[in-house]
């Protein structure tokens, strides 16, 4: 504590008489913002110590940071190195000596550059290690997996897109990590009948098993189904499942409570049968994007039977499945617990199938029905007037629902928390009855072309918790609205004002005191200027996802504030913008930024590309114009990424914008 302050306590400090843990409970209070904590552990030597202590979770911006960074916290039980890009074998080696007790989870699943014998030495000396990602490790062998088998406490394993994994390393970890618990091996392709066999033989605690996009057949499908703990299982995907693979479940799995088998092609309805009669646990179904077999109930005795069997059935996904009205009509009439039904993009939806299920199923929680362009008002008014306790409402291009209908949802959904109706005919009076959700926290609104400011000022004075606005495209929305929002949604975190032509600085100047912005996107906004971006920057410090593409009146002068205030900024699109090398120069000294795409940016020149992207030495991804490829040096290219950055390569040429119905007229009805 500082002089002057223990002076203003007659020289004593109270928080002498505090124990260590009433402060570590303190802490645990400071989560929202980690600026907190630093603050904290500024004020006197006593709390720095007490914050290092107290702190379990890293997330180091630089694999050269973790030296230092481990010395300074001791007690670490969990570190993130998403943001590290380069993570080689003396790193894990660091991190192995520094953190051999306490270490439990380690994610590795944006990083690269570390072999075998890094995750070996990682293993042996973590003892107590129970958790790690390995995620897009495309590179990694089976060599790796004969590492990671040395952990034998190990107890969740992902390994999504290690594609050069093999069923050999994958019984090696079955065989030395037998108290797996949950296990991921999405887009392992090299991974087939004999590996997810082996760990179904040798790991007899699974309870979460993720198999999509794998090469199998019902040959492991038995023995994965022989899993007593199994709750979640997800065969996303996988092709090789047919009606004669489930015709296994008809001997029970009667701990499984969640199931995926969406876009198994091979599946029918006869199929479905044998899952349900086996699983009457389960609570969870997802069917999404099935085969034009998958008629859900045009049915068969046999499937409307098991259906009354699942009484524990709590979510229904089918998203993208034919459907029809006698299917959704045996769904209401059977599974009468549902809390969450999905139908987006199911042509098969009528008013007449979605209002005989919502009649019966008053304690729904979650609907989407995006893309069911066959719904009228009719749905709307069975949906608003049966399920008053929904939380979630999802209707995107609903177009056949008329503006009048939108009042009804909040005359009686007071419990929404989430609603989307992206391309809706809803207008300011379908706003005015949507602010009286007052717990509403996602409200998304883009290409609704008939909403205006007096809108918005209905919405800003009546959801004071909104958290996300989508506004794309709103073409009737100016300052007026924004500065209703601002001024009345406080803990705005997200707000997409896109191709919303008429917004200037002013609505920048309101939202930047919106402390908690983390995204804002102004992508078309041509009247944006510097000065409002300075705005943002100064005032909205958790800003971590910018687009100020093609806001032609932005350049230098707003990234010398973002390079100053915005050091939690990780994306940025300058494209189209006046950004010249200056500018770009000085965002290298943000140091988590890792996305930046620069497309025709006309002050840009190769030299002053070169030196930017050599600064940036977090980088993990940068879009550019093609033509730059053969403009800067080959060794350039190499050295950046050999540092871990990715480039994508864009050829496109200068657009002209649309007038936003224009453009929706055109995806409406497209040019043959």
């Amino acid at each position: 504590m500082s002089k002057q302050k223990k002076e203003c306590f007659g020289g004593f400090n109270p928080f002498d008489l505090l124990s260590e843990e009433i402060i570590f409970m303190i802490l645990d209070l400071l989560n929202r913002n980690p600026l907190d904590k630093k603050s904290f552990s500024l004020v006197c030597k006593s709390f720095y110590a007490t914050e290092a202590k107290h702190r379990r979770t890293l997330k180091p911006l630089r694999q050269e940071h973790l030296p230092a960074i481990l010395c300074r916290y001791p007690n670490i039980t969990h570190l993130d190195l998403t943001l590290c890009s380069r993570v080689t074998d003396t790193s894990l080696s660091i991190i192995s000596n520094a953190c051999t007790s306490d270490l439990r989870s380690v994610d590795f699943s944006r990083s690269r550059l570390f072999s075998t014998s890094g995750l070996l030495g990682l293993a042996l000396n973590c003892k107590n290690l129970v958790e790690i990602d390995l995620s897009n490790g495309t590179e990694l062998k089976d060599s790796a997996m004969a590492a990671v088998a040395e952990a034998k406490n190990l107890e969740k394993l992902w390994l999504a897109r290690c594609k050069s994994i093999t069923d050999l390393g994958v019984g090696c970890v079955a065989v030395g990590c037998r108290k797996l618990r949950f296990v991921c091996l999405k887009w392992c392709l090299g991974v087939g009948d004999l590996g997810v066999g082996l760990i179904a033989v040798k790991c007899k605690q699974i309870v979460y098993l993720d198999l999509s996009y794998l090469p199998i057949t019902n040959k492991c499908l038995s023995s994965v189904l022989k899993l007593q703990h199994l709750e979640d299982l997800v065969m996303e995907g996988c092709f090789g499942i047919d009606d004669d693979s489930l015709a296994v479940l008809k001997h029970g799995c009667k701990s499984l409570k969640s199931l995926d088998v969406s876009t198994c092609q091979n599946i029918t309805d006869s199929g479905l049968s044998s899952l349900i009669s086996g699983a009457e646990g389960l609570q969870q179904l997802t069917l999404a994007h099935g085969s034009p077999h998958l008629v859900m109930l045009q049915v068969t005795s046999s499937l409307a039977d098991c259906l009354e069997k699942l009484s524990l059935l709590q979510s229904v996904k089918l998203d993208g499945c034919l459907i029809t009205y006698d299917g959704l009509k045996t769904i209401g009439n059977w599974c009468l617990s549902l809390r969450e039904l999905s139908l987006s993009k199911c042509l098969g939806v009528t008013d007449e199938g979605l209002s005989s299920v919502v009649t019966k199923h008053k304690d729904l929680r979650k609907l989407d029905i995006t893309c069911c362009r066959k719904i009228t008002n009719v749905s709307v008014a069975h949906i608003t007037n049966s399920c008053n306790f929904l939380t979630s409402l999802r209707m995107e291009s609903c177009t056949l629902v008329s503006r009048e209908a939108f009042g009804l949802i909040g005359q009686r959904c007071h419990l929404l928390e989430e609603l989307d109706l992206t391309d809706n005919e809803i207008d300011d009076q379908g706003l005015k009855s949507i602010s009286r959700c007052s717990k509403l926290s996602n409200l998304k609104l883009g290409i609704c072309l008939n909403i205006t400011d007096e809108g918005l000022i209905h919405i800003g004075r009546g959801c004071s918790k909104l958290i996300e606005l989508d506004l794309y495209r709103c073409a009737e929305i100016t300052d007026l609205g924004i500065l209703a929002i601002a001024q009345g949604c406080p803990g705005l975190e997200m707000i997409n004002i896109a191709y919303c032509k008429d917004i200037t600085d002013r609505s920048l100047l309101s939202l930047s005191k919106c402390s908690w912005l983390k995204t804002f996107e102004s992508r078309g906004c041509s009247l944006i200027t510097s000065l409002g971006l300075t705005a943002i920057a100064v005032g909205c410090k958790e800003l971590s996802k910018l687009d100020i593409k093609k806001c032609h009146n932005v350049d230098d002068a707003g990234m010398l504030p973002l390079a100053h205030f915005s050091q939690n900024l990780r994306q940025i699109n300058l494209s189209h913008s006046s950004v010249t090398d200056v500018g770009l120069l000085s965002l290298a000294s943000i140091s988590c930024l890792q996305n930046i795409t620069i497309l025709h940016l006309k002050g840009l020149t190769p030299s002053g590309l070169a030196a930017a992207l050599l600064a940036c030495g977090g980088l993990r991804k940068v879009k550019l114009q093609a033509a730059f490829r053969w403009l800067l040096p080959h060794r350039l290219f190499e050295h950046l990424e050999a540092r871990g950055c990715m480039f994508q390569w864009r050829d496109k040429v200068l657009q002209v914008e649309l007038d936003p119905k224009c453009w929706k007229l055109q995806l409406e009805d497209p040019m043959p």
